[in-house]
This record gives structure tokens, sequence and C-alpha cells, in this order.
């Protein structure tokens, strides 16, 4: 993570502001994508490039002329804070793009974001992603678990539902389907859109590479940390959540099996997917 994240400052993206995008997918979505790798691609692929489609129009309607591009490193996060399987994304955008002039390259940054502009930037993504799941007959990707279902599915299935230990004929039990929501702002800079959810509220500026490693080390943080996890005199184990449920929750009790299994459908914390070519160009690399 600390390593990672200095190569990245010190080695590879200029010296901009940086932004994250979360997105997240929808719940009967996430056993699908964790064990499928291309389709998690496909989708990933198809996110960023509508993110960097925004930065793009955004910089050209700007003045900005020629080739414009923009460049992002994208991680995959796979659990949510109390270990349930939850594969989304975390694309650290360099907040602005750039265009050639000459044999420069210029530096328009974006300006000003707007909450509408989240907005539109989920619909172009979600909408993209349902049109190639048609084309290439996806949309089963929310079916429930089957008796005759492998293990290892059914593992990810209880991982993601959290709803029982996951051992013996709770694991086969199927997750409820979504339904199609209306674009929903609940907070500044976020957006809601058939289950899917995108948060773009943080910002790291130019002159404060402190903050930028901070964030690129958030992004890649393991998916727990060691002091959140402790034995009870009852046998369970205790996951304190970072950040408190909606109900109120703070912490999860579980058995141990119950946090191996999850910790072994989550197979790891984080991916580094991609980066742009852009960002190394601005670099000189």
């Amino acid at each position: 993570m600390c390593a990672t994240a200095a190569n990245l400052i010190e080695d590879v993206l200029p010296e901009v502001a940086h932004r994250p995008w979360v997105l997240t997918f929808p719940f009967p979505w996430r056993r699908r994508l964790a064990q499928d790798g291309a389709l998690f691609g496909v989708l990933t692929r198809i996110f960023v490039e509508s993110v960097e489609r925004f930065y793009e129009e955004r910089a050209a309607r700007r003045g900005a002329c020629g080739a414009v591009k923009s460049g992002a490193v994208t991680v995959v996060q796979r659990t949510s804070g109390d270990m349930r399987l939850n594969p989304h994304l975390h694309v650290v955008f360099l907040d602005g793009a750039y265009h050639e002039d000459g044999t420069e390259l210029v530096w328009n940054e974006l300006g000003h974001l707007r909450t509408r502009e989240i907005g539109q930037v989920i619909e172009h993504a979600v909408g993209r992603m349902l049109r190639y799941l048609r084309r290439h007959g996806h949309l089963e990707i929310e079916h429930d678990v089957e008796e005759d279902d492998e293990p290892e599915a059914a593992l990810c299935a209880s991982a993601v539902s959290g709803r029982e230990p996951p051992a013996g004929p709770q694991w086969l039990r199927g997750l409820s389907p979504s339904s199609p929501s209306a674009l929903a702002y609940d907070k500044p800079l976020c957006a809601a859109l058939d289950g899917f959810t995108l948060h773009a509220a943080t910002r790291a500026g130019a002159h404060h590479a402190a903050a930028r490693e901070a964030l690129l080390r958030y992004v890649l943080r393991p998916p727990i940390a060691k002091e959140r996890v402790e034995p009870q005199q009852d046998g369970l184990v205790r996951l304190s959540l970072k950040r408190a449920f909606a109900d109120g929750t703070v912490a999860v009790d579980m058995d141990p099996l119950s946090l191996l299994c999850r910790l072994a459908a989550s197979s790891c914390a984080a991916h580094l997917r991609s980066m742009s070519s852009s960002a190394q160009l601005a670099r000189g690399g």
C-alpha cells in the first residue's frame, strides 16, 4: 500500500489535482462480478471511459483544442467495512485533462464540479453497461444460487449476503434482485441510479503531495486492519466498523469460520488494474 502510493506520486502521476471516483454495483450483481474477472474488467473499462469522456468534453468546452486526454489509476476493492464481498471501483483521476499545443502538453484544470454532472456520468456509464449486457446475454447476472452450484459460488453468495454464517444449507440461499430506481442525489457530488452509486466528493490539490499520497494509500488499503478484529470471551470474533451503519451498528460479531470464509471469498484486498498512458506521458515517461 505505502510503497505503491509513494511510487505513483514520485514516478508516475503528474503534480496536478487528483479526484477519486468511487462506483459501487447493484447488490445482486456482486457475486457474479467477484467470480467473473473478464466481465468485471469490461464494466470497469466502460466506467473509466465514461469519466474520461466527461473530463475531455469539459476541457474542450473550456477552449482546449486538438487531442484532449485525462489519466487515471483504477483500484478494485473487494469488500465492505464488515467484510461482506462487495467488488467496487476506486478510480483516481487526474482532475482535468491535457491537450497538445505544438510539442507541449497543456494542463486544463476541471474547475468547479457540479452534483448534476455526477448524475450525467452515472447515467452514461450505466446505460453503456446495460447495453453491453443485453448484447452479450449477461442479463441473467442476478440468478439465485442453486443446489448444484459449485462450492465457491455458494461461498461467494454467503459472503455477499452476510445474513447467516457461511456453513451448511444456508450457503444456498439466493439474493433478491434489485429494482430499477430513478436518479437520486442524497448528498453533494454523489448520485445513485438503479442500484449503482457514484461518489466524487473527495479531492487532493496539486500543491499537496502528502494529501495526494494519502488518498492513494486509502484506495490501496487492505480489506481490514488487524486492530479492528478482537476475539471475544464467548468464542466469537468482533469486527469493529470504521464508520457506523445507518441503523447505528458499530460492530459485527461472527464465529471464526464466518470471518475466515469472508476473507477467503474476498481473495485479496485491492488490485491495481489499469493506468492510462497519458498519466505517464505527462511525466515524460
